[in-house]
């Protein structure tokens, strides 16, 4: 039965592994075909940079091949995005190859691009790339400030993805200093992002980390409990890489406990992935950690021969932490067997690195970059407290101002219906004096006919009926010049009160404020224009702590005068506001 059960288990191992390389086959047969026909030299670029993404793990010759053809036509078209992402590239692929120094100058180059495009999610990956190359160098400070200044932009930018990842890798640089409660708060804000998010590979992440905080403080039912739940996760996402770390820190709560073959099965593990994946990072720490092993189960031969390859590793890649580990681990090897001699060149060696690690200075730089980055956060936030107080500020500006314009427009619309009484009364005026001259010249004649009939009674008589006609002619001029010298006073009567309420309006623009009562205190001001209407005008207003007096003569007098008043002070609003 159990033969049986083993039997199948293979199949399908063999189907499932079988099934992803005809998928992958598929992938680069359908990229390699499409190249045939692709002109533009920018799907070419990024055709060959997807080509680079498929062979990366599985075979590194082409993969370079590949990148490098990405970067020539690049290069040749100047094709900007092209060059930052095959530059981009190039630091994984040396980033893989434990190449760091090249690793941090491609992703150098990345950024330079990125910041020139002005492409922001390219520069906040370039940033947090960077910090990894750092961290891998064990250039702590360095690694942590280029995670904050990704974790800046990706804030920026609303990347909550992003956010989660920078939080993550600076709980990572408090946990290489072995503060454990600034990489606690980290990683528990990651987590709970990522779980907000439902990003399992963030989760499985953040449990990982979570657990070796337990286990770098002993509580070691706590760290297995957050690795296995990280394991279950990365297990149902198949990600290898998370696999082979989480069987590593699994094995290293057991040999804490000193279950060393529960240990040593899950190292073995990690370390079989790793070299599947060409990790050489994880193998060099999957090396240490069996050499460990092999040390307890006072295994010396096996025990040196991994933990030389470990240290070989390490100093291949350049990867400071590990070389560090390397040299404690032989040190207490040789210490095991009785090289006293080789413990202590070991253990200079171990000093010297962790030293170069974790120093004072080096302390200092992190908490430099930490408060840095607060205290830049810190004045975002209030600058755009400040910003949005100012739009308020506008915004009740610009209200007044409305309203303001309102009055003036009201106080022109009476303005220029005074002006058309005005132009009637004038006009009627005008009338009246010529009719009234008419009438006069009548009157005159009247008088000459009366003189007339005095001298000529004979023809008094026979002259009467036309006299009395004239005489019921004058009559009725009289009668209409009585009632249209009513009219005219009954409008003369209107345009004084309409230029009454001119009066009026003008004055309530012409207010004592309260703001120059508080500069000048208690004072009058004596206002007596020559007409019911002024030219003449006075205006105050404050401008923060400034109070601003303007006393105007403008040209003309009564409505004509009233009217450029009202522009003045329009005018003065509109200037000190703008």
């Amino acid at each position: 039965m159990q033969k049986r059960i083993i039997f199948i288990v293979l199949c399908f191992s063999f189907f499932v592994v079988n099934s992803f390389c005809f998928s992958q086959n598929t992938r680069i047969d359908s990229l390699i075909n499409a190249l045939k026909t692709i002109k533009a030299d920018t799907l070419k670029v990024k055709t060959y940079n997807k080509l680079f993404l498929e062979f990366e793990y599985e075979d590194t010759i082409k993969a370079r091949e590949y990148l490098n053809k990405a970067l020539a036509i690049s290069k040749k078209n100047n094709y900007k995005n092209g060059l930052a992402d095959t530059y981009l590239y190039f630091g994984y692929y040396y980033e893989d190859n434990g190449n760091y120094l090249d690793a941090l100058k491609n992703h150098l180059e990345s950024l330079k691009i990125c910041k020139i495009l002005n492409d922001k999610r390219g520069i906040a990956s370039s940033y947090n790339n960077i910090g990894n190359i750092f961290q891998a160098l064990g250039n702590y400070p360095e690694a942590l400030k280029n995670y904050l200044s990704s974790l800046k932009i990706k804030e920026e930018l609303g990347d909550k993805v992003g956010i989660a990842r920078a939080y993550n890798n600076i709980g990572i640089i408090y946990r290489g200093q072995n503060n454990y409660k600034e990489a606690l708060k980290n990683y528990n804000i990651c987590l709970r992002l990522c779980e907000a998010l439902g990003d399992k590979a963030g989760v499985a992440s953040s449990y990982n980390n979570i657990g070796l905080i337990c286990f770098y403080t002993r509580k070691y039912e706590e760290a297995l409990t957050n690795y296995f739940a990280s394991l279950k996760i990365v297990e149902e996402i198949e990600d290898k890489v998370s696999i082979a770390y989480t069987y590593n820190n699994i094995g290293g709560v057991y040999f804490d406990q000193g279950n060393y073959n529960e240990a040593l099965k899950r190292y073995l593990a990690s370390l079989t992935i790793e070299k599947e994946l060409g990790n050489k990072a994880g193998v060099a720490s999957s090396y240490i950690n069996i050499g460990d092993v092999y040390t307890k189960q006072k295994k010396y031969k096996e025990a040196k021969e991994f933990l030389v390859k470990a240290k070989e590793f390490s100093n291949e890649i350049g990867h400071k932490e590990y070389l560090r580990i390397s040299y404690c681990s032989l040190t207490v090897l040789d210490s095991a067997i009785g090289n006293y001699k080789g413990a202590y060149e070991n253990y200079k060696l171990y000093i010297l690195y962790h030293d170069s690690i974790d120093n004072e200075e080096t302390r200092k730089k992190t908490i430099q970059s930490q408060m840095t980055f607060d205290f830049e956060k810190k004045e975002a936030v209030a600058t755009a407290e400040h910003k949005k107080e100012l739009e308020n500020q506008h915004s009740l500006a610009e209200e007044k101002s409305r309203k303001q314009k309102i009055v003036i427009m009201f106080v022109v619309f009476g303005l220029l219906l005074v002006l058309v009484f005005a132009g009637f009364i004038f006009r009627s005026l005008r009338i009246t004096r010529k009719q009234k001259k008419t009438i006069e010249k009548q009157k005159i004649v009247v008088d000459e006919k009366n003189i007339q009939l005095g001298q000529q009674n004979e023809e008094i008589s026979t002259q009467r009926d036309e006299i009395e006609a004239q005489r019921d002619e004058i009559e009725a001029q009289r009668d209409l010049v009585t009632i249209q010298k009513e009219s005219i006073e009954e409008i003369h009567k209107e345009v004084t009160d309409s230029i009454n309420y001119a009066k009026r309006i003008q004055e309530a623009l012409l207010p004592v404020t309260e703001s120059s009562r508080s500069i000048l205190g208690e004072h009058f001001i004596l206002f007596k224009p020559k007409n019911i209407v002024s030219g003449d005008f006075y205006w105050t207003t404050k401008i923060n702590n400034y109070l601003i007096v303007a006393v105007a003569d403008c040209t003309g007098h009564g409505v004509p005068g009233a009217f450029m008043s009202m522009l003045g002070i329009s005018f003065l609003n509109e200037i000190v506001q703008k």
